[in-house]
């Protein structure tokens, strides 16, 4: 069962945020995501290999101001790659 503590959890919870224009609550959420996955990586180094790429594309994402493509990555790369 999948829950909002999960590191998947967070990634559907800030892009559900994104896809409602709650800005504020899915920056929040994702800088919780992000802080909670860089703290995974350092116990668990290969999962760091596994996200890097997609990371890069999230940043891009934000970057660009786009919020639905930001959720999108969210919801159906990063969260698969953490359950």
């Amino acid at each position: 069962m999948r829950n909002e503590a999960s590191l998947a959890g967070r990634a559907r919870a800030a892009a559900a945020s994104y896809r409602l224009g709650m800005e504020g609550s899915a920056g929040e959420r994702l800088a919780a995501l992000v802080d909670a996955l860089l703290a995974e990586i350092a116990r668990r180094p290969a999962l760091g290999a596994r996200v890097a790429p997609l990371l890069g594309e999230l940043v891009a994402a934000q970057t660009r101001r786009d919020p639905i493509g930001l959720a999108d990555r969210l919801e159906h790369e990063l969260a698969p790659l953490l359950d």
